[in-house]
């Protein structure tokens, strides 16, 4: 009726104003007292990890190590996607003619598996190249992200000059700070980045930061500077937003309701047996 009334005073001459059309917005955006505890900042991606990443990995490897759905999820993932290790198959083709050169292939295969057993591939001697695979996997996983450093020499009965140093996220210092190698390259996370964003240095530490009950008076460098070209980070970089520079735990969105239901249940075994 009030639209039928305006347009009836404007026919007889006499308009009467309009009401304001209101602005529309998204209904996520907006405000009011059923949001205001929504509390938000604009910051970039590297600038959210640095503040939480420390302890979202901690909080992540405790509920590994003591929740059950936590640690069935990160087995559920290894094994989905390594099972009993990926292996190579090779398709090298003759040089004349369409066909595989079987004894090549085999020849190369045999090849790599001695070079994966863990005297030869692992620098540490502990692990085989299946077991770098799953342990690279449940590392994602659960810290969400590792590194894995080329080492160029020969360890155990290996014939060639490569092997794999498998380091923790820890391992990587997210506070260095230290002078850049070249003009307009930046340290991001304990990583050193050219202007187009591509890792040139990683700064590791020569110890475990979290290794203090195994203190040691032998004198060295703090820092250990690794060219990007020998180290391989493994992180979800598809689920990251751009210009991510180092992963967070896959388990990140789900753990505080998982702290939470943890809580609950144990609270609620006290008081049945109270």
């Amino acid at each position: 009726m009030g639209i039928r009334n305006a347009w009836r005073e404007l026919w007889r001459g006499n308009p009467e104003p309009m009401p304001k059309r209101r602005a529309r917005a998204y209904a996520a955006a907006g405000g009011g007292r059923l949001l205001s505890d929504w509390v938000t900042v604009v910051a970039s991606a590297d600038s959210e990890i640095k503040g939480s990443l420390k302890r979202l990995r901690s909080r992540s490897r405790q509920l590994v190590r003591d929740n059950d759905y936590a640690k069935s999820a990160v087995r559920v993932v290894r094994n989905s996607v390594v099972g009993q290790g990926v292996r190579m198959q090779m398709q090298v083709m003759r040089q004349r003619g369409s066909k595989l050169d079987t004894r090549m292939n085999e020849m190369i295969e045999k090849e790599w598996s001695k070079w994966g057993r863990k005297d030869s591939c692992n620098t540490a001697g502990q692990l085989c190249f299946a077991d770098i695979e799953k342990v690279a996997v449940s590392s994602m996983c659960e810290s969400g992200e590792i590194f894995i450093r080329i080492i160029r020499q020969k360890f155990g009965r290996s014939r060639v000059n490569f092997a794999l140093e498998v380091l923790e996220a820890d391992m990587v210092d997210e506070e260095y700070t230290g002078p850049a190698t070249t003009p307009g390259n930046v340290w991001k996370l304990g990583i050193e980045l050219d202007k187009f964003g591509r890792p040139v240095n990683y700064a590791f530490f020569s110890k475990h930061p979290g290794d203090t009950a195994f203190p040691t008076t032998q004198p060295g460098k703090r820092h250990i500077i690794v060219a990007a070209k020998d180290v391989i980070h493994l992180w979800d970089r598809t689920s990251a937003r751009p210009g991510q520079n180092r992963g967070v735990p896959w388990l990140s969105s789900a753990m505080q309701r998982m702290h939470h239901l943890d809580g609950w249940e144990q609270a609620s075994v006290v008081r049945a047996r109270a």
